[in-house]
């Protein structure tokens, strides 16, 4: 929230130059005095417009419009004095206070992970900057981030300054003038990282590098337009304005109403003309429909077509006395059948004698009369009976037709029956009363026996009665089939009349319809007035809340408008001027590297998509987007450079490197360290710098030489050991050789004093070959004892003597170097002292003991060697 805080307050800045407008600043001015309570939400579901709104609504106007606090455009605020002394805990992982001293011009910081040293660097970030960087990035609460996680509380770091005589005074917390003191590995991760990500992802890529994504994130949480939660249109007005529409539309029907009766009248004529010619639409509608006098044509035959269809009987006369003439018929046929059966009544009987004979066939031996063998008989009694039923095949034949005129005959009188049990039936429904006078004969359910002999008896006198009642059912149905076929006509003319019937309402619909619309339109007309009294008095009203909320809108439009123009040239802003400057840097940190992968040019973005562009020195005028041809460690270096040179563009008094060196691969950790103390880049500046690498750390107390070796302030954090708290040697010893051989002397230790002696010549001489092979010829040739033997060290002393006293024009620190090393070849080189130096610091028991003057002439010359280096490296 800190940095949000910080821009924000950049940007109020800004928009003095050019003034915005004052309801631009008053909105920006509100922002910042809510900045927590809208920093919490984004533009999902709007929730960020959702809080805006209403404090926007109630506090706007007034809110003052000058700026509630003035920071200068370029973020530097002066700095009295430096670093002194900081004094934290309990704090994050010290669990008890501890003191350190900064007021040297180098602090260096080592131990091994999780022994502290991240609990220093943000202690010096809360006391500098009063937030902490890992606590935004983790979303945790600064005040629970800042606790010791036993001890669950914590006192604010407290960080001092002096400058000159005065008293050191505590340091006031300022993310504008601190911010670019820091320089942390966590940074360089995710700016070598973002390299991977998709080219929106990359759209952060400097606001990750200068810690300001957590600002960029704010300003796009900000929603397009606070419309929707605005009253920019009047729901009141637009009600009104509605119904004032409506009522328009309510004159026009009733100016209008003439002309839509005139046309309603000509529709109804046209219509009644169309049904019968000559008739008024009223005398149509009374012959269709009726009145109180007379039944209209449509009713009348609907109806007819409602009563009951009549019944067709399908008896007559024709039809009984066929079925009784082919009864007479197949009667005769059956009579004349017997009477030749009759005839022949003996064939008959032999007919039946030889069929039982042959029935008796199958499987006979014997005659079946008289029992004797069919082998011994006379005529066999079967084969008789065969000839003689094939001699009486006619006999068979009539004997059919007997069969089949008895059948023929018991049908028809069956079907005689059915007719005139139908007649007697329809009978009752047509003439009941003539039936019950003519008392004819009852008729059986079957048509068994001579049922039909009362009906003939008397000359057929019922008979003929019964044709006679049977004329009426005739006549009866005659009378029915003229009604069905009527029935569909009717039923066509139903049809034509209904559609008469659907013209006719749509004319009285559309009459009735335009009749009451323009009832309710007069009705309207009246009683608007009376009826909107009160919205009209809320549309005067909320035209006062619309101009408000429009007032709010144009200035939340541009209040975003200008932050977003802000936050696009916030990459401008900060990487204004840093390109020549960068690319330095990044070529003095790979100065091992070869020499065509060097930079030629560097160009920064100056938008926030924009790309870091590189031109390699072998290939000058083709550029590279660096995100993409550069290797991860190379973007590392990149990220760095770009840090450090914002740092040293500020003028910031400090630069504190946060674990920065564990970042970087090994390959670049010498030009990285050389840039940082070798260079004079940094000169006038504190440097803190923390690392786990030891032997970094080494290194630079070796190579920066003994005066400045002295003036470093050395922390180590210590492993823990079972306890809770932090353990930090705030004295360690020395890595520098020299000073290790001067105490070794100093405590009359001649053999620790030579020991420290041999690495700290072999440093001093292998930096000096270095130096001499940039300035000159480097090339030396030393002697070799054996194949496997390592040269010695007083051979390589006494050919960098002979090189540089062969050097023209030689630096003005050269003397002092030669001198040294004289003074160190001075000594005899077969000495114990020059044997122990040659041989390297292995154990051996010795019968002499060193020569003490021997040993301090070493360590002088080594001290002389020391600081004539220092002044031909300061020279370059």
């Amino acid at each position: 929230m800190t940095s949000i805080l910080a821009e924000h307050q950049r940007f109020l800045a800004s928009l003095d130059i050019p003034p915005a407008p004052e309801n631009v600043r008053r909105m920006a001015n509100l922002v910042l005095a809510n900045l927590g309570h809208l920093a919490e939400v984004g533009t999902a579901r709007r929730a960020r417009s959702g809080r805006l709104a209403p404090i926007a609504v109630q506090h706007l106007l007034n809110t003052p419009a000058q700026l509630q606090q003035h920071v200068p455009l370029d973020g530097r605020e002066p700095l009295v004095g430096r670093l002194h002394e900081l004094t934290v805990g309990p704090f994050r992982g010290f669990m008890r206070q501890e003191t350190f001293d900064l007021s040297r011009d180098i602090t260096l910081v080592y131990g091994a992970n999780g022994t502290g040293k991240s609990s220093f660097c943000e202690a010096l970030e809360a006391a500098m900057l009063g937030s902490i960087s890992e606590a935004k990035v983790k979303r945790v609460e600064h005040r629970a981030y800042c606790n010791n996680a036993r001890l669950r509380r914590h006192v604010l770091p407290v960080l001092t300054s002096w400058e000159g005589e005065a008293a050191p005074a505590a340091v006031v917390p300022s993310e504008n003038t601190y911010r670019f003191c820091f320089i942390e590995k966590n940074r360089l991760d995710d700016f070598a990282r973002i390299a991977a990500r998709t080219p929106g992802d990359q759209r952060q890529l400097i606001a990750t590098l200068f810690g300001v994504d957590q600002f960029s994130e704010f300003v796009r949480g900000f929603n397009p337009t606070l419309d929707e939660n605005l009253n920019l249109t009047g729901l009141k007005a637009l009600t009104l304005s509605g119904r004032r529409a409506h009522l328009a539309a309510s004159e026009q029907l009733i100016k209008t109403n003439p002309e839509k009766l005139a046309q309603s009248d000509r529709d109804e004529s046209a219509v009644a003309e169309r049904i019968w010619a000559g008739k008024s639409f009223a005398e149509v509608c009374d012959w269709l429909f009726g009145n109180a006098q007379t039944q209209g044509r449509l009713p009348y035959v609907q109806g007819l077509l409602n009563a009951p269809s009549p019944q067709i009987y399908d008896v007559n006369q024709v039809n009984l006395a066929a079925l009784l003439a082919e009864a007479y018929r197949i009667d005769e046929l059956l009579s004349a059948a017997k009477q030749q059966l009759a005839a022949r009544a003996e064939d008959v009987s032999y007919t039946h004698l030889y069929e039982a004979v042959l029935q008796l066939n199958d499987g006979a031996n014997s005659c079946p009369a008289c029992g004797t063998d069919l082998g011994n008989v006379a005529q066999n009694p079967f084969e008789k009976a065969q000839v003689g039923l094939q001699q009486l095949a006619e006999l068979a034949a009539i004997e059919q037709k007997k069969v089949q005129h008895d059948q023929a005959l018991t049908s028809v009188l069956h079907e005689l029956l059915v007719a005139m049990s139908s007649a007697i039936r329809a009978l009752v429904a047509v003439s009941p009363e003539e039936l019950r006078v003519a008392n004819l004969p009852l008729l059986p359910p079957t048509s068994a026996g001579e049922w039909l002999k009362p009906w003939l008896d008397n000359n057929q006198h019922a008979w003929r009665t019964l044709l006679n009642l049977v004329a009426a059912i005739e006549k009866k149905d005659a009378e029915s089939h003229l009604i069905l076929g009527q029935r569909q006509s009717l039923a066509q003319e139903r049809e034509r009349l209904d559609g008469y019937r659907s013209e006719i309402e749509r004319c009285k619909t559309i009459r009735a319809t335009s009749l009451q619309a323009v009832l309710d339109a007069q009705n309207e007309v009246a009683q608007f007035e009376v009826a909107n009294h009160e919205l009209v008095a809320e549309v005067a009203t909320e035209a006062q809340q619309i101009a408000h909320h429009k007032m709010i809108k144009d200035s939340y439009d541009g209040f975003l408008e200008a932050l977003r123009q802000y936050l696009d040239g916030l990459p401008a802003l900060l990487l204004q001027g840093l390109g020549q400057r960068a690319r330095n840097l990044y070529n003095s940190f790979n100065r091992d590297d070869p020499p065509a992968e060097l930079l030629h040019a560097l160009w920064l973005p100056l938008a926030e998509n924009g790309k870091i562009e590189i031109e390699f020195s072998a290939e000058p005028g083709v550029r590279y987007d660096a995100l993409v041809i550069l290797s991860e460690g190379h973007i590392k270096c990149l990220g760095l450079a770009i840090l450090l040179a914002k740092n040293i563009d500020q003028g910031c008094p400090v630069v504190i490197f946060d674990d920065v060196v564990n970042a970087i691969d090994d390959e670049h950790r010498n030009g990285i360290w050389r840039t940082f103390f070798e260079d004079d880049l940094l000169g006038g500046k504190q440097v803190i710098l923390t690392s786990h690498a030891e032997e970094f750390l080494h290194r630079i107390q070796q190579e920066l030489g003994v005066q400045r070796a002295q003036l470093i302030k050395v922390y180590k954090f210590l492993p823990r050991e079972g306890e809770h708290h932090l353990r930090v040697d705030a004295d360690p010893p020395t890595k520098n050789y020299v000073l290790l051989a001067q105490a070794s002397l100093a405590a009359e230790e001649k053999r620790d004093a030579l020991r420290h002696s041999r690495p700290a010549i072999e440093s001093l001489t292998d930096r000096l070959w270095t130096w001499l092979g940039k300035r000159g010829d480097g090339r030396l040739e030393l002697k070799l004892s054996g194949p496997r033997a390592n040269w010695e060290l007083n051979n390589k002393c006494v050919k960098l003597r002979g090189a540089l006293g062969r050097m023209p024009n030689p630096h003005p620190a050269i003397p002092a170097v030669v001198a040294a090393l004289d003074d160190l070849l001075g000594i005899n080189g077969g000495s114990i002292e020059w044997s122990y130096l040659n041989g390297g610091t292995h154990d051996a028991q010795r019968d002499n003991e060193f020569d003490r003057a021997a040993v301090r002439r070493i360590i002088d010359a080594a001290t002389a060697l020391d600081a004539g280096l220092a002044q031909l490296q300061q020279g370059r």
